[in-house]
């Protein structure tokens, strides 16, 4: 599986070969050039076909969703057209359809319900970042240094102690390994997801179409999750903070992938070049991708991350104004959120939004942040702009915690700092102790309601 992973960099793979789009009815090779696949990678293009019904459509928006319509091959990206700006530039890759390193040696036939997916440490291979961003990449995250000034910092950051999980508040011993960011899938046909209510942060963002994808981070418990969907610029600003993470997402175009890949501090876990994923073969790919944290963790290094939020003690009393029920509207769905007396559960699509387990979703917080949206210059492979969402600097925070509503501001002076959540000048908002869900929206777009 090694020699395996280590031929396909040397042959171009690890998601920065060509994209050829696929079609329903098939496939087409560059004009001039023929297509010749390896044996491996055309068996799995036919089973994938076959699996997926010659392609699937996200539906979300009437966007065919990226990952839907890319195909890799490892081979050197030497289509020049789809470098210059307003052309079409894959935001995302075909998720493998079984073709990236170790998808095929630890195929299973469904997701396992219990933790533990019985998989290996996790292996991963080095690919030096590619593309040319300069020439197309109009975002500002993928331009930042780690620690570059944006703003002057509003509060002391929260501080990490022996005995506090960082990213729940929990009274509790701190687990060793360093924070997993998961990038998960949001449309309708990653229902239900697996994995959501284990993970310590949540953050919803917006991507092409309207549609959203989760971040889910975790520290405190090893879950199995899915479905693993693709990276995108934005995700720079929600991992940044976390120290030293693990980054598992499915893919990603050769732009996005090379900002990714030149962040010095994150660790590295695309499917593109990593084991320890699966495909549960009574889903339809792309939508059928699954990762378990605790083989990535076997192998990883680093600390654990620094808190996020400053929190408040049982006997503290909770400002704002008495508030149970909110929703914030995307583009392609809606995420409400209401009050039960203990915790927010949530509903989307106006139904409640269960998991794999059977379980709602829910949280101890909703942070929603208000945040820039600009063109990162790449569009879908349906023609959609990819944004990207600029959270560094400061703007608009709302908390909703314990039945409450708290209206204040997010202060984040460089990618590498914790954003701090203020009601008044030097006045930390605190949080419930527990799972926060953050919802990413864009900076006087009126998605809260």
């Amino acid at each position: 599986m090694i020699e395996r992973g280590r031929q396909r960099a040397i042959d171009g793979g690890g998601g920065h070969g060509r994209r050829l789009a696929m079609s329903r009815i098939g496939s087409a090779a560059p004009a001039g050039r023929a297509m010749r696949l390896r044996p491996v990678v055309l068996a799995a293009m036919v089973l994938s076909l076959l699996a997926a019904g010659c392609g699937s459509a996200d539906g979300e928006a009437g966007l065919a969703d990226e990952d839907d319509l890319a195909f890799t091959l490892g081979a050197g990206n030497d289509d020049a057209d789809r470098s210059q700006p307003g052309s079409s530039v894959d935001d995302g890759s075909v998720d493998g359809q079984g073709t990236e390193f170790g998808s095929l040696d630890q195929a299973l036939p469904t997701t396992p319900t219990t933790i533990g997916s019985g998989l290996a440490p996790v292996t991963t291979i080095e690919v030096a970042p590619g593309g040319d961003p300069d020439r197309i990449y109009r975002g500002v995250l993928g331009k930042l240094e780690p620690n570059q000034p944006v703003v002057a910092g509003a509060v002391v950051p929260p501080p990490s102690r022996f005995d506090v999980q960082p990213l729940t508040g929990l009274t509790g011993p701190v687990p060793n390994p360093p924070a997993a960011v998961v990038k998960i899938d949001n449309g309708t046909a990653a229902a239900p997801q697996t994995g959501l209510n284990a993970a310590d942060i949540v953050i919803e963002e917006e991507v092409e179409g309207g549609v959203t994808r989760f971040a889910a981070v975790f520290h405190t418990t090893a879950s199995i999750v899915g479905p693993v969907r693709s990276g995108r610029t934005t995700d720079l600003a929600l991992v940044s903070s976390l120290g030293s993470p693990l980054l598992l997402y499915s893919g990603a175009n050769q732009i996005t992938e090379g900002i990714l890949r030149s962040q010095p501090a994150i660790q590295n876990r695309s499917h593109d070049s990593s084991s320890g994923y699966w495909r549960d073969q009574l889903r339809r790919p792309p939508s059928n991708l699954y990762t378990d944290t605790a083989p990535h963790w076997a192998s990883a290094s680093g600390g654990p991350p620094r808190a996020q939020f400053h929190y408040r003690s049982p006997a503290e009393s909770v400002s704002g104004a008495v508030d149970k029920e909110l929703t914030v509207a995307y583009g392609a769905s809606a995420a409400r959120w209401l009050w039960d007396g203990r915790q927010w559960l949530r509903w989307q699509r106006g139904l409640e939004h269960r998991l794999a387990s059977g379980e709602q979703v829910s949280a101890a917080n909703v942070v929603v942040i208000e945040a820039e949206r600009v063109d990162t210059g790449m569009v879908d492979a349906a023609g959609g702009p990819v944004p990207e969402f600029v959270f560094v600097g400061t703007g608009r925070a709302t908390v909703f915690t314990a039945g409450r509503r708290i209206d204040g501001t997010w202060t984040r002076p460089t990618l590498n700092s914790v954003a701090t959540l203020t009601h008044r000048p030097g006045q930390p908002i605190e949080l419930t102790p527990g799972r926060t869900w953050v919802q990413l929206v864009e900076a006087g777009g009126g998605q809260l309601r």
